[in-house]
């Protein structure tokens, strides 16, 4: 178990690690609860659902996490319901970039939040690149196809996303802005709901975390036309870029981070930062995640998490103010 007092020496990243100290008031005597803020199915509910199964055993002998789904708000909701609980770390967050960037840069009115002045960054999960997704019998078979669909049918196209003010609204919006034209946003809640937009024909494309998509492009019934990270991704190397092939200013990244309220204890911070970091650096876990195409990251610290937050924040804010992106 830890305690409230500054960590020692460090944590092992072995099989049933524990991270002892001194007891004064031990961490965790009760589950902790690790929010989700998306419906389950996608990407981010299993990290969060990886990360709840390991980081409990690995904090103390008999310790315990479990997943608590909070859909809604652009991802809003699950956030500003970890931002109000206590600063003890039994409630955390399991966010991403539309959590903890798209959502407060964009003025949801769910999302009054800053993610580093308003939480307690403890780790970053892993990063992850988009997609641009259509559903197989589309009749569309490159990205640069899309665009000119875009183009000659403005403002009539739906694009799918994960909800309202996440990134993968944000990640649409922006590939219809830089093209010069609009699509009509058709928010549903969670990844697997998105996909299955697309493969019903409801709307044309998505924007879309890849892991969120993978299953369903390899099965076959959507096409990847194009990844948004600047270079190509190592899963599917066959697979272009949106920037080398239409859009040259195009880049977006989307990631997973581990935040707590705001006023969490350093002590507890840390022991959670080394916990996540050992369940991350588990083949077990490490293999579950890359094979969705989220790239884990197993040596962050609070401190570099909220460098990184800082960092990714302005990123969004710029994006945001560049398509003119409000919620109310």
């Amino acid at each position: 178990m830890i305690t409230r007092r500054r960590l020692g020496a460090g944590a092992t990243a072995a099989a049933g690690l524990v991270l002892a100290r001194p007891a004064l008031a031990a961490f965790p005597d009760r589950p902790i609860t690790v929010v989700v803020p998306f419906a389950p199915g996608g990407a981010n509910d299993l990290a969060g659902r990886l990360l709840a199964d390991r980081i409990g055993p690995l904090l103390a002998p008999e310790g315990r996490a479990l997943v608590e789904n909070r859909p809604g708000g652009g991802s809003a909701i699950g956030a500003e319901y970890v931002r109000r609980a206590r600063p003890d770390g039994y409630t955390l967050l399991v966010g991403s970039a539309s959590t903890l960037a798209v959502a407060p840069a964009s003025g949801a009115a769910a999302a009054r939040y800053h993610p580093t002045q308003d939480f307690t960054p403890i780790t970053v999960v892993g990063t992850s690149p988009m997609g641009v997704v259509v559903p197989v019998n589309a009749g569309i078979t490159t990205v640069q196809q899309l665009v000119a669909r875009l183009r000659a049918e403005p403002g009539r196209i739906g694009y799918a996303s994960s909800g309202v003010g996440g990134v993968s609204h944000l990640g649409a919006d922006y590939l219809a802005n830089l093209a010069g034209t609009s699509a009509q946003h058709v928010p549903y809640r969670g990844g697997s709901q998105t996909a299955e937009s697309l493969i019903k024909g409801e709307t044309l494309y998505a924007v879309d975390q890849l892991g969120s998509v993978v299953g369903q492009v390899r099965d076959g019934a959507l096409r990847l036309l194009a990844v948004t990270t600047r270079q190509r991704d190592p899963n599917f190397p066959e697979v272009p870029t949106v920037a080398e092939a239409v859009l040259p200013e195009y880049e977006l990244t989307t990631w997973t981070v581990m935040v707590g309220p705001k006023g969490l204890p350093d002590d507890v911070a840390e022991a959670l930062s080394k916990a996540a970091n050992a369940a991350l650096a588990e083949p077990r876990v490490k293999e579950r995640l890359e094979s969705t195409g989220t790239t884990p990251v197993p040596d962050s610290t609070p401190a570099s998490t909220r460098a990184f937050l800082d960092r990714e924040f302005a990123l969004y804010t710029n994006i945001v103010k560049r398509i003119g992106l409000k919620l109310d």
